[in-house]
């Protein structure tokens, strides 16, 4: 028994110390552009550059490693820099004085770096240059590569040998050291830049800004979910994946415990249908099938299906489907317990003989007179209600899960992926039970501290807050595919 519980402490230890490779500060499924516009007396030159996550990467993987051997050689990534660079070259454009003016390729460089997951992360810098006749002019650029997919898009203009910006739409300094390292107030919020108009005249340029400390950077997105898709790149044996396992449903509770709308949704279902500890579980298992389950559908998508479903383009409009669940969900809830509501005050006052016989049948259909059970529809927790609840806390997975499943079809370990993102949703249905079974006795020491008249109220503003999680959720993801 020594000896066993010895290996497992060393092999957690080799685990956890081992420093797993950092997440894309913007998301695994973010293509990021960056425009250098540099205006000399006699040329214009662009330099460009495009950071592409971890899942956008995998995506290219089959146009990078050309003769398919498994590995991206120094030949294979120039190769698809020249081949990219044409392709770029086409969603750019470029205008002095109104007048179209054709860029050329002058350079083009790819290079991998290790992400998360056992995944690379891909970089392009491009060179394009076009000869400029005046030097006082007005420039126009318009950058519409990548355009539907989400990321950082940042424009910048300067001048050099005795070129000077009069004036600009856009600064001549780069808040993100040309994809280099993104400033963390922004990270939320990033840029949208595509377009520029510049005025240039002759004259000295003046000293270009050194960044301030809004330019502060970060590389670290979130220590348990790098820590999390580090696993797949774990050595196997019997024992680490016992333990890789196991860390995987710890980091899938952790999970389930950070700032999310899942938790809420739940919490507030829990209590406005007066769950007991049996439907905490129901939920928190449903929940943790739809996530597997998504994870899966969206791996799958990835692999297959990519150029008709890219998943970049798919994960918003799952967020508006999860959002337009959740805002039925709550109007669901709040219409089943406000007929219950009016029904238990038609079964209290019925025999004043103060109610219409309508009314009255409408309490018998609930089953609050004579003390008949409510029928299964009229239960938030029938068969359709855990459907509902499950698609709104499960069906937009987590990016990190999806690395993870990735990674394992990168590094051929399959079912080891699997077997992770399993724990992982394991992890995070007991979290949720925990939550749910919490959320179930604070309501019970609620009704016994304040009286009966908690049983009235609660319901009807669990529901309210389901409603305003749905459109703030639906709101949001409808302004994300808009734009």
């Amino acid at each position: 028994m020594t000896r066993s519980l010895r290996a497992v402490t060393v092999t957690l230890i080799l685990f956890l110390s081992a420093a797993p490779a950092w997440a894309h500060p913007l998301g695994n499924f973010t293509v990021n552009r960056f425009s250098g516009l540099e205006i000399a007396p006699d040329e214009i030159v662009v330099r460009y550059a495009v950071d592409m996550a971890e899942i956008p990467t995998f995506q290219e993987s089959g146009s990078l490693d050309s003769d398919r051997d498994g590995s991206v050689s120094e030949e294979e990534l120039t190769a698809y820099a020249d081949d990219k660079a044409d392709l770029l070259l086409d969603g750019v454009r470029l205008s002095v004085d109104a007048a179209p003016l054709s860029l050329s390729i002058r350079d083009a460089r790819a290079s991998l770096r290790p992400g998360q997951g056992g995944l690379d992360v891909l970089r392009l810098d491009v060179t394009f240059a076009a000869p400029l006749r005046d030097a006082t002019a007005v420039i126009e650029y318009l950058d519409v590569n990548f355009v539907s997919l989400q990321g950082w898009k940042e424009v910048i203009a300067y001048g050099v040998r005795g070129e000077r910006v009069v004036d600009a739409n856009v600064p001549r300094e780069s808040i993100s050291d040309a994809l280099h390292a993104y400033p963390k107030k922004l990270l939320q919020d990033p840029p949208d830049i595509r377009w520029a108009r510049v005025d240039v005249a002759p004259g000295p340029e003046a000293d270009r800004a050194v960044p301030t400390e809004e330019g502060e950077v970060t590389s670290r997105r979130e220590i348990f979910g790098d820590a999390f898709a580090s696993l797949i790149e774990r050595d196997i044996s019997p024992l680490s994946v016992v333990v890789a396992c196991l860390l995987a449903l710890a980091f899938g509770a952790w999970h389930a415990l950070l700032p999310g709308h899942g938790k809420t949704v739940m919490a507030a279902y829990l209590v406005g249908a007066e769950g007991k500890v049996r439907h905490a579980v129901a939920i928190g298992v449903a929940v943790s099938l739809m996530h597997t389950a998504s994870v899966i559908v969206l791996g799958l998508t990835t692999l297959w299906l990519a150029s008709l479903f890219p998943p970049e383009a798919v994960y918003p409009w799952l967020a508006l489907a999860s959002g337009i669940v959740v805002l039925g969900l709550g109007t669901w809830l709040f219409r089943v317990r406000w007929r219950l509501r009016r029904a238990r005050t038609v079964h209290e006052t019925h025999h004043h003989h103060d109610v219409t016989e309508e009314e009255h049948r409408r309490a018998h259909a609930l089953g609050l007179d004579h003390d008949h059970p409510a029928p299964a529809g009229a239960s938030p927790f029938s068969r359709k209600g855990l459907v509902a609840i499950a698609v709104s806390g499960g069906l937009l997975p987590s990016p990190t899960a999806l690395v993870v499943l990735l990674g394992a079809v990168a590094l051929h370990r399959i079912p080891f992926g699997i077997a992770l993102v399993g724990a992982f949703s394991i992890g995070l249905a007991a979290a949720l039970t925990i939550i749910g079974i919490i959320v179930i006795r604070a309501r019970t020491f609620a009704q016994r501290r304040f009286g009966i008249g908690v049983n009235s109220v609660l319901p009807l503003l669990s529901s309210v807050a389901i409603i305003v999680v749905g459109t703030v959720l639906t709101v949001r993801a409808a302004i994300t595919l808009s734009g």
